[in-house]
């Protein structure tokens, strides 16, 4: 490899197992391994529990000293900026995190890409994480403020384009990369086969907008039918959070150490459901997809840049859990329908590959993807 080449820095507030720095890890690994870029990922020293493969050519670069306690942490975030502007000032660098982004209009880099993930305006408003309504009133008016910087944005769906736009008052350029598969790990064993018994499975979040609770209404109406609960074989819950307040008698619990685990279980499974209020994107159905699961989700905006109602996936209204317990019915009990979501489902998700959003992401940036 050559020592001349050039640097692309992502820029994240910590390297754990969640859907934002997924889609980071899997670009940078596609921009080493395709492209032969040189990929650095650069966080303040904290505590790190990320399950994802990282090729071994990415350099991970970490801030100061672990950090514990708030003031520790915060001094490592900012000798993490004063790292990047002096290290990195005329390197590509590009930002994700709704929080840090704002971070950006304090210092002074040539080549700054934003990439947004979600609509990062409201993505706190239920208070989850910032508490209080002051602070998220702080954090909006900066988030607005950095809305005006002179930069190249990049996002993840027509969907967080369009809520960028509504907010900024003015059009940007759509500029979109797409999440994707690892399809060594996301895959499905065979061609789709309707089965007169089903298993079940979702990715559960305490999050207030993934909206765990109303799988959960849905499941203790539908299993009061004999008729029902006999077809339903397993539910499998996926998680990495502390489920304990909810109610999961009869339902099996995967904490996963890995994506082979959560493929498998989604290999076993023949229906997916995905509760979300809205999401930028929304992989987990596209995983499930590609694992051979037919799909019932709520409309959550983002998922239309590759779910199709009634072709490769059955939609319902966000938090209507009547027509969710509707729908996931027909699904149970339809078998040529289900035969027909799966196909499809299959079809669709091989479309998508992280060689792709590399090179989407190249084509953004003004790069060759030449190869």
């Amino acid at each position: 490899m050559s020592e001349n080449r050039e640097k692309i820095v992502f820029v994240l507030p910590q390297l754990k197992t969640g859907g934002g720095v997924r889609v980071v890890v899997e670009l940078s690994n596609a921009l080493v391994q395709k492209y032969d870029y040189d990929v650095r990922i650069v966080i303040p020293h904290v505590q790190s529990d990320c399950s994802f493969f990282i090729d071994p050519n990415i350099v991970i670069e970490k801030i100061g000293k672990k950090a514990h306690s708030p003031f520790a942490k915060i001094k490592n975030i900012l000798q993490m900026f004063f790292h990047l502007q002096k290290n990195y000032k005329d390197e590509i660098i590009i930002t994700t995190d709704p929080i840090f982004s704002p971070m950006f209009m304090f210092f002074r880099f040539s080549k700054l890409y934003r990439y947004v993930q979600a609509d990062d305006y409201r993505i706190f408003d239920d208070l989850l994480l910032l508490k209080n309504r002051f602070f998220l009133a702080i954090y909006k008016f900066f988030t607005k403020l950095s809305y005006k910087q002179n930069i190249t944005y990049i996002f993840n769906s027509k969907f967080t384009h369009k809520k960028f736009v509504e907010l900024k008052g003015k059009e940007v350029k759509n500029h979109i990369v797409h999440p994707s598969i690892n399809h060594k790990s996301f895959y499905s064993n065979d061609l789709a086969t309707a089965k007169d018994e089903v298993s079940l499975c979702l990715i559960a979040r305490k999050h207030p907008m993934k909206r765990f609770e109303d799988f959960l209404t849905v499941y203790r109406r539908i299993e009061k039918r004999e008729d029902i609960k006999k077809k339903i074989k397993k539910v499998f819950i996926i998680s990495h959070d502390d489920l304990s307040q909810y109610d999961l008698k009869g339902m099996t619990l995967i904490v996963p150490s890995n994506d082979k685990e959560i493929a498998d279980t989604m290999r076993k499974s023949d229906i997916y459901i995905f509760t979300s209020i809205w999401e930028g994107f929304g992989l987990p159905p596209l995983e499930a997809m590609a694992c051979g699961c037919a799909v019932v989700a709520s409309d959550a905006k983002g998922i239309n840049e590759y779910a199709r109602d009634g072709e490769n996936a059955l939609f319902y209204p966000p938090e209507n859990t009547n027509i969710l317990e509707q729908k996931l019915l027909k699904v149970i009990e339809d078998k040529a329908l289900r035969e027909k979501l799966q196909t499809n489902a299959i079809k669709t998700a091989k479309t998508f590959s992280w060689e792709k959003s590399a090179k989407q992401l190249l084509t953004a940036l003004g790069k060759s993807t030449d190869v």
